[in-house]
């Protein structure tokens, strides 16, 4: 099994990306990717990119980016787009699986926003893409913040 996963640098992902590693070296059968997205909208994103590279190398894993440039008047939703379609080129040229660090309190976020906007059913039904693996939708960020600091892991903010 080949995953690609997302690292933004934030906390979650290096926890993911850590959970995984730990998980690799007992399953010689899980490959994994680090695939990192610099959007391009924030004026210091370029030391995310360099920050989650390194983290790549560290762990001595392949690594794959992207730098979109969408700037500062990109929208969430332009942004997310966007990231989503490099990631899954990026799986079918690997036949990885694609594995974000999506957690329980993103769910909650995104349900109230949906409900603040009107949504219908469909709304409540969020992070509900097959095709993406989410590990940590069960967890808190409050936990992810333990298990970082538990594991003396650096992440950016």
């Amino acid at each position: 099994m080949t995953y690609l996963v997302a690292v933004s640098g934030g906390v979650d992902s290096v926890c993911l990306l850590h959970m995984l590693v730990q998980k690799q070296a007992s399953d010689p059968t899980l490959h994994l990717i680090v695939a990192h997205v610099e959007h391009g909208i924030r004026p210091d994103s370029a030391d995310d990119e360099r920050f989650v590279a390194a983290l790549a190398r560290s762990y001595r894993l392949p690594y794959v980016s992207v730098s979109l440039g969408l700037g500062v008047r990109a929208s969430e939703e332009q942004a997310r787009n966007a990231r989503y379609e490099f990631l899954f080129k990026q799986a079918a040229i690997y036949a990885a699986t694609v594995v974000t660090a999506h957690h329980a309190d993103d769910m909650v976020e995104t349900v109230a926003l949906n409900l603040s906007r009107g949504t219908g059913w469909r709304g409540l039904a969020v992070l509900s893409r097959p095709e993406v693996f989410r590990p940590l939708l069960s967890l808190p960020k409050s936990t992810l913040y333990t298990y970082a600091m538990s594991n003396r892991l650096e992440y950016t903010e």
